[in-house]
Formats: structure tokens, C-alpha cells, sequence
């Protein structure tokens, strides 16, 4: 019925428009990967491979796997003809939470499996202090904080930053190493990064709260209060004479 992946994925198309959905084609994602289709109605994006023969569907499923963690899609299928979903097919894509779209013989789209739909990010800054740079400080030197950043949730955040807010005897510039980004944290997985700030030369000897906050564009703020402790800079000793 036929001849080649791109009449197959035509026919796709108007059967998707036919069902209601809003279809987007060859849409990018990150990675630098494409979609060949996203099918869109009620608010859910599902991104659909499409292929034509029966290794593509396994290579397909790999693929839309990768895919389903990013925040681009909410479900990721992949589409192809119904002679082709063999046991492999389907247990490959049950076990990696792919969907599955068969098209019959006469042309008629089925929904065979549904997609995984995962959880969103979800992030949480933690760490330590610095084996070099303790829990006190001295008035004009550095504090610093060895900050551990996980994602708890499924999906991919985008856009992490992770950074020092601060205040009272607290101090950065603007490009410092009080902040630090990342494009991509994908879900459970954590990041590591030093953060640091100058402790203000005059700062009064006692405790003080430095607040560590982490952002993505698509989860939620979360922040860590560490304690720092300033002590007094220490008098520079007088050079003897001979």
C-alpha cells in the first residue's frame, strides 16, 4: 500500500489530524535529535518515530527511550506497520516504557501500547563544607560550599543553576564562583560543584546563615541554609629583626 517511510508517515499524519490532534513535523530536540512527529491535543505532546521496516522499529525504540526523558514530549511511541510488531517489538518497548502505533494493511491506525508518562523533575541541594575551606571563616577571606545537586524525578531538568545568595557579610561579583549552570541534570542523577564567596573584611566575629538555592526552567526552586561561623582575620606576624 506503500512505497516508501514517507507515504507511510503521510498517511500517519492524516489519521493523527483525523483523531484531533495538532501535528508538528521534524521538530528538534535537545541533543540534537528530531521527532519526526508531534502529535498534540488537551494539553499532551506525544512524540512519534516512524518507521518502515522492522529493525527501524527496534532502533526506533531505543531512540524514543532517550527521548521520553526530555521535557519537549510527554509521551514518546513509535509507529509502524502492523506485520512488523513482532514479540521482540513489543517487549522491547514494554520494558523501556515506548509506546507502540500499528498501521494496518487497509490504512487504519491503532493504538497498540501505551507510553510511560514519567515524573517531572524534581531537584534537592545539598553537600558540605570544603575539606580546605571549614564551617568558620575568617573576615576577608572565602567561604565556600561543596554543593550536591540531585534530581528525584523522571524527566530531565533544563537550565540548572545552582548558586550563593548573598547578604549581610556575604559578597560576590557578578561573574564569580558563587554560581554555577548546567544545561541538562537528567533524572537521577546528581551534580557536583564548588561554590564560593568573599567574606567582607570588617565582618563582626559570630555566626551567620548563607543561603544555597538551585533553579531549573522547568522544576521547582529548592534551597539549603548552610551555617558559617566568622572569626576574626588573623594579625600578620611581625618579621623579626636580625
Amino acid at each position: 500500500m506503500f512505497r516508501n517511510e514517507r507515504e507511510f508517515a503521510d498517511h500517519a499524519v492524516r489519521a493523527l489530524q483525523a483523531e484531533g490532534f495538532a501535528i508538528q513535523r521534524e521538530v528538534p530536540v535537545r541533543g540534537r535529535r528530531r521527532v519526526d512527529i508531534v502529535a498534540s491535543k488537551e494539553g499532551l505532546r506525544k512524540g512519534i518515530e516512524v518507521k518502515f521496516t522492522s529493525r527501524g522499529l527496534r532502533d526506533d525504540v531505543m531512540k524514543a527511550h532517550a527521548i521520553l526523558r526530555l521535557p519537549e514530549v510527554d509521551e514518546m511511541y513509535v509507529c509502524g506497520p502492523q506485520v512488523f510488531m513482532s514479540e521482540d517489538v513489543r517487549a522491547l518497548a514494554a520494558k523501556l516504557g515506548v509506546g507502540l502505533l500499528a498501521m494496518s494493511d487497509a490504512g487504519e491506525l491503532r493504538w497498540l501500547t501505551d507510553s510511560r508518562r514519567l515524573q517531572p523533575p524534581r531537584l534537592i541541594v545539598g553537600g558540605g563544607y570544603g575539606s580546605r575551606y571549614p564551617w568558620f571563616v575568617r573576615a576577608g577571606g572565602v567561604a565556600a560550599w561543596n554543593a550536591t545537586v540531585f534530581n528525584h524525578g523522571q524527566k530531565a531538568a533544563v537550565n540548572v543553576e545552582v548558586f550563593m545568595v548573598t547578604g549581610g557579610p556575604f559578597a560576590a561579583r557578578p561573574r564569580s564562583k558563587a554560581r554555577a549552570k548546567r544545561p541538562l541534570l537528567e533524572g537521577g542523577d546528581k551534580w557536583l560543584v564548588t561554590l564560593a564567596c568573599r567574606v567582607k573584611r570588617g565582618t563582626a566575629p559570630g555566626k551567620y546563615p548563607l543561603l544555597i538555592s538551585v533553579t531549573a526552567d522547568n522544576a521547582a526552586r529548592d534551597d539549603d541554609t548552610v551555617p558559617y561561623e566568622v572569626r576574626l582575620t588573623e594579625p600578620r606576624k611581625r618579621r623579626r629583626e636580625d
